[in-house]
């Protein structure tokens, strides 16, 4: 019952209808798309550090497991180059540009600072935030783009797009674990509403990632 509950609240948020995506789930173009992963690219790089924070405050050691295995994960199980960052980064070198050129929006950081935040005041926030609000979510956002890649790639000369792949792949075990962790550890009224107040914050925290995004866009 709360697995669906926190799903609804994804599906439902107005995150998923900002004004970026649904435009640009229509026609994106390759400044569009270099601008949405210029972005990404921070927002990968704290990634890791929000799960991490979260084993922290976890006493569970199978909780503990789970939130280290995405981790691992997250960073190509050792192997540098197929670190989800690092795929993103070889990615935006195959559209022609220079990752290390990417600029933080004010926006972005903001966004960045406030999930930081949220993950650091509660383990079963951090759970909400980290599972439906981010897992979930960016299966369903990174799904969006996906497709206007393909289109966008049929039209023009560009490259497999790889990093789609992977991160639609591992959003969805991650996903699927992240649920599983909360089914098991949130169990008293209070611990659910805590996962349902952290999914809800990390979700319009993410609407300020889209303003940034917005604000820099010709629609």
């Amino acid at each position: 019952m709360i697995i669906e509950k926190l799903k609804n609240q994804v599906i439902n948020h107005s995150v998923l209808k900002t004004k970026w995506l649904v435009e640009k789930n229509k026609r994106l173009t390759k400044e569009d798309l270099i601008l949405w992963l210029g972005q990404e690219y921070f927002v990968s790089k704290a990634f890791v550090n929000w799960f991490l924070l979260t084993a922290a405050m976890s006493s569970s050691v199978k909780s503990k497991i789970i939130l280290v295995e995405n981790v691992w994960e997250e960073l190509g199980e050792g192997v540098v180059s197929q670190s989800h960052v690092e795929i993103l980064r070889s990615f935006v070198q195959e559209l022609g540009f220079n990752p290390d050129h990417f600029e933080c929006f004010p926006e972005t950081r903001e966004y960045l600072n406030q999930m930081e935040s949220l993950i650091k005041s509660d383990y079963f926030q951090a759970l909400g935030a980290l599972g439906p609000a981010n897992e979930y979510l960016l299966k369903l956002e990174y799904s969006q783009v996906s497709q206007s890649y393909q289109n966008l790639k049929e039209k023009e000369n560009l490259p497999e797009g790889k990093f789609f792949q992977v991160n639609l792949d591992a959003d969805e075990g991650h996903s699927k674990r992240l649920f599983e962790l909360i089914s098991e550890e949130a169990m008293s009224p209070e611990q659910i509403e805590k996962v349902k107040q952290g999914n809800e914050s990390a979700l319009n925290a993410r609407l300020i990632f889209y303003r940034g995004l917005e604000k820099r866009t010709k629609f």
